[in-house]
């Protein structure tokens, strides 16, 4: 009974293991970190605090966020 139990706890371990990622090739690396935006961070203007505000987003997000605040 204990053989079984570690022998399926092996498995299960073995099988976690290996992230799904692993099987890609190193062009779809590239491919995939290609498509992941970068982020641009910035400092917020803040009153009555001596720590900076900073907030990262990408390109995308601040254009939003420059058009929420100009409406």
């Amino acid at each position: 009974m204990r053989k079984l139990i570690t022998a399926s706890c092996i498995a299960f371990l073995t099988a976690a293991a290996v992230p799904a990622t692993a099987a890609q090739t190193p062009n779809q690396d590239k491919a995939a970190k290609a498509n992941v935006e970068k982020k641009i961070c910035k400092q917020l203007p803040s009153t009555g605090s001596r720590l900076p505000n900073k907030a990262c987003l990408t390109a995308k997000e601040w254009k939003q966020v420059e058009e929420e605040a100009s409406r």
